[in-house]
């Protein structure tokens, strides 16, 4: 929020293992949020709290924050665009103008998508797209040639057109299967993006 402009319009891609689109109590969670909302330090999001019953609990979430941003803002966004595994509970259908797109035809389709689109993008992405799970171990599921294709197309949009306004990293080591998982990907990220390593 504090890096867009709300008068303009923005195309959102989310590309996650999860949708992050809980709606189950949106209602409490949008009315407690401050006028201020947007001007928010980092500590004062993640502290926000809403009242259920006589316990307090987080306001913004891993598995929410998408339907939160919708109610407030969801007239600037032209698209919505979802490349996931289907986890999670879904309230997609509470979003307007959705489309979801094979996982596979991302590393095609990443780059036009932002590219020729006539708004800038707001680029979501979580690490734990990257990895799947069985009898709780965990496999990368896409080469490191493809990863790097992907990366590339994300350096080009973001370094070289600007088309990307906006582009979150979630880490999320505990749905990769640990820190060292989770560190392999984003400091291969970190390199293309001249960011960082960690």
């Amino acid at each position: 929020m504090q890096h867009i402009d709300t008068g303009k319009k923005y195309n959102f891609i989310h590309i996650d293992k999860h949708y992050d689109t809980l709606t189950s109590n949106l209602k409490p969670w949008v009315n407690s949020l401050p006028t201020n909302f947007k001007d928010l330090t980092i500590e004062e999001y993640y502290n926000l709290k809403y009242q259920r019953g006589q316990e307090e609990f987080p306001v913004i979430r891993w598995d929410n924050y998408i339907p939160i941003f919708n109610s407030l803002y969801g007239d600037i966004i032209s698209d919505y665009i979802f490349y996931t595994h289907g986890c999670g509970t879904s309230g997609i259908e509470s979003l307007d103008k959705v489309q979801e797109w094979p996982i596979l035809s991302m590393f095609e389709n990443l780059e036009s998508q932002i590219n020729e689109n006539e708004d800038k993008t707001i680029l979501n992405l979580d690490i734990d797209f990257f990895y799947a799970n069985q009898d709780d171990k965990y496999f990368q599921l896409f080469s490191d040639e493809s990863i790097e294709i992907l990366f590339n197309q994300i350096q080009n949009c973001l370094l070289i057109t600007n088309k990307i306004e906006v582009m979150s990293v979630a880490l999320s080591p505990e749905c990769c299967g640990g820190w060292s998982n989770s560190l392999k990907i984003y400091n291969k990220l970190a390199k293309f993006l001249k960011i960082d390593t960690i």
